[in-house]
Parts: C-alpha cells; sequence; structure tokens
C-alpha cells in the first residue's frame, strides 16, 4: 500500500532539501508555496515562514524578512529563535526599530538563555545604539560562557573595535589564537586581518618601495575561448617553486583534444 504525501509536505521537504544544499531561490519558491496554501494543518506553515525568514535576511530584504518572522513567531509564540529573527529583521533596513529589536533579544534569551547569538546581537547593538558599557559586559559575557565560539569571538571583537578600544581588541585576538586556532573560519578571519594589514602598508609606501603581496599569485592572460588558438602565456609568482598552468587553459587544451 502506497502512502500519500500532501502537496504542502512535499513542497516542504524539498525547500529543505534546496535550502540545506545552498540552493535559496527554488527553495524560497517552494516554501513562499507552502505559506500561500494557508492550510496548517501540518503544521508547517510556522517553520516554512522561519526559513523564509532567514533567507531573506542573507539577501538584506528586511522588509519581507520581518512579514514571515512575525508570521513564523505568531504561529509559535514561544520559539526562541523566531523571536531572534524578528530582532535581526527589525535591527537592519529601512524603517529599522532598535528599541523593538532589543526587546525581541530580550524576549529570546528569556526563554533560552544560551542563545549566543541573540546574547551578541544584543551587546553588539547596546554598543552601536551608545550603551557602550553595557553592550560590552553583554560581549565579554557571552565570551566567557562559549570560549569556544567562533560567533562570540567575533561579536567581542567588533564591540571593541567600535568602542575605539583597538589595544583591547588586539588582546582578544591573541587569547583568541589558542582557542580558536582549529577554527578555519577563525584562520579565515586571520587571513583577511594580514591581507588588510598588508595592503595598508603597500597604500602608504612610496612607489619606489612598492610591496607585494605574498601570497597573490597573477597569471596572464585570460583564457581563450572556444576555437581560438591558445596564446604563449606569461606566469609571475611571488613565492619560488613550480607554478602550473592556470585551471581554464587546462580546460581549453582537453576540450580541443577531445574535439579533434
Amino acid at each position: 500500500m502506497l502512502s500519500t504525501l500532501s502537496l504542502s509536505e512535499y513542497l516542504f521537504s524539498r525547500g529543505k532539501r534546496l535550502f540545506a544544499h545552498g540552493l535559496r531561490r527554488a527553495a524560497c519558491a517552494d516554501l513562499a508555496s507552502v505559506v500561500s496554501f494557508g492550510n496548517d494543518s501540518s503544521g508547517k506553515n510556522a517553520e516554512a515562514s522561519g526559513f523564509l525568514a532567514e533567507m531573506n535576511l542573507s539577501q538584506g530584504r528586511f522588509k519581507v524578512a520581518r512579514r514571515h518572522a512575525e508570521a513564523a513567531l505568531k504561529a509559535m509564540p514561544s520559539c526562541p529563535q523566531y523571536q531572534y529573527l524578528c530582532g535581526r529583521a527589525w535591527e537592519n533596513g529601512a524603517g529599522a526599530n532598535p528599541e523593538k529589536a532589543a526587546q525581541y533579544y530580550l524576549d529570546c534569551l528569556e526563554l533560552n538563555p544560551a542563545h549566543v547569538r541573540a546574547r551578541c546581537s544584543l551587546g553588539l547593538l547596546r554598543v552601536a545604539t551608545g550603551l557602550v558599557n553595557e553592550g560590552l559586559a553583554i560581549l565579554r559575557n557571552a565570551w566567557d560562557t562559549n570560549p569556544g565560539n567562533f560567533d562570540s569571538f567575533l561579536s567581542l571583537y567588533r564591540g571593541l573595535r567600535r568602542a575605539g578600544r583597538a589595544a583591547e581588541a588586539r588582546g582578544h585576538l591573541r587569547e583568541a589564537r589558542f582557542r580558536l586556532r582549529k577554527d578555519p573560519r577563525f584562520v579565515s578571519f586571520q587571513d583577511r586581518l594580514r591581507y588588510r594589514s598588508a595592503a595598508r602598508r603597500q597604500r602608504a609606501g612610496s612607489l619606489g618601495d612598492a610591496v607585494i603581496l605574498p601570497f597573490l599569485h597573477l597569471a596572464d592572460p585570460v583564457a581563450p575561448h572556444n576555437g581560438e588558438r591558445l596564446r604563449s602565456t606569461t606566469i609571475r609568482i611571488d613565492l619560488p617553486g613550480t607554478v602550473q598552468e592556470p585551471h581554464a587553459f587546462r580546460l581549453r587544451r582537453r576540450q580541443r583534444g577531445r574535439n579533434a
């Protein structure tokens, strides 16, 4: 005997899979269809609205995100995640209301005191609205209670930088190097800092003392189109070692070999 799956449940499950694989536009279409049906007998509308709120937040569409987040919260008022999404939606964009966003964050933390992102967002919001000491205290508490969490580290670092406490931010970065040295997001963050520092030194130097960033590989010209002759290439590298041919050139040569 075959089991019957309703259209709304099918679209909801497919939208979740597409969202998990990063195909957000297709996921948004499926989940919007689930919400538009208006039949919440399976209880999926709130979760679909929550996914839609997250996707619109990532795309910077805060007005649409507010509508979906508040719809999800109305269906499930005791869900701390939806409180957090409402806070993020009201904190940014046109018509933002920082006081309303802060209240949503506080409601989220009342329901779930261990919600790290809500605590970090509240601390950064306090710093941005002028309550610097209160905001930094909230961010330090988030870092002390979650010392291995990259979000809590980054929020405290940004809060210290926005408050004009660069020396404390550098000390916080040195401390985090021991706690987060295996976190790939922290490694990437350090690389960005090194790049910006090197770029500032290069801009500040004279033209006669140009600094070539040691982790940039330069190759020219661009790969030819199909059917065009492969021109001679000039490869430059700033570090010793063997340089491979650019990947696009290898693809073009492979295609010509197959078509011969």
